[in-house]
C-alpha cells in the first residue's frame, strides 16, 4: 500500500523561492532596501508535494488533472 502511495505523490521544487525556502523582496520606493521573508507558497521547505490523479496506462498516456495539486502540510 505504501508503494502505491509513493507512485501517486511526487515532490516539486517551489517556483516562488526556487527551492531555497526564502524570498528576497525589494522595497519599490527604496531599491537599496531588501527584506528577506520565508516563502509563503511552500512554508519555507523549498518543495511541496503534488498529487498525481491517475497513473500512466498501457498505451503510455497519462490523464493528469492539475486542479488537484495540493500542499500536504
Amino acid at each position: 500500500m505504501a508503494k502505491l502511495k509513493k507512485s501517486r505523490i511526487r515532490k516539486e521544487i517551489c517556483d516562488v523561492c526556487s527551492g531555497n525556502g526564502f524570498v528576497k523582496i525589494t522595497d519599490p520606493e527604496n531599491s537599496t532596501k531588501v527584506s528577506i521573508h520565508q516563502c509563503w507558497e511552500c512554508d519555507s521547505e523549498g518543495e511541496y508535494y503534488v498529487y498525481k490523479s491517475k497513473m500512466v496506462g498501457d498505451n503510455n498516456t497519462a490523464d493528469i488533472d492539475n486542479s488537484n495539486d495540493k500542499l500536504l502540510h
